[in-house]
């Protein structure tokens, strides 16, 4: 199960680690995919400049211990 949280573009600080990212896009071309360059997980995504939402989405599951106290929002995508 995925854990994403959602923000407006400049909010997040996002720091990178020595290893750094590397990022891909699909489908439709409005994201940006940005994964540790070492492991290949998914840190997070953001819209490319030029969207009428722009966002970023910090991906959660990679530190489930640290969010426990975060108040989670189910969200079911194939039924909504």
């Amino acid at each position: 199960m995925s854990l994403w949280g959602y923000y407006e573009i400049d909010e997040p600080k996002i720091a990178i680690g020595d290893f750094g990212t590397s990022s891909y896009s699909w489908g439709d071309h409005q994201l940006d995919f940005i994964r540790c360059a070492n492991c290949g997980c998914i840190t997070h995504y953001q819209t490319k400049e030029g969207q009428t939402d722009p966002r970023v989405a910090i991906n959660f599951g990679l530190a489930r211990s640290l969010v426990t106290d975060v108040q989670v929002r189910y969200f079911d995508g194939a039924n909504n």
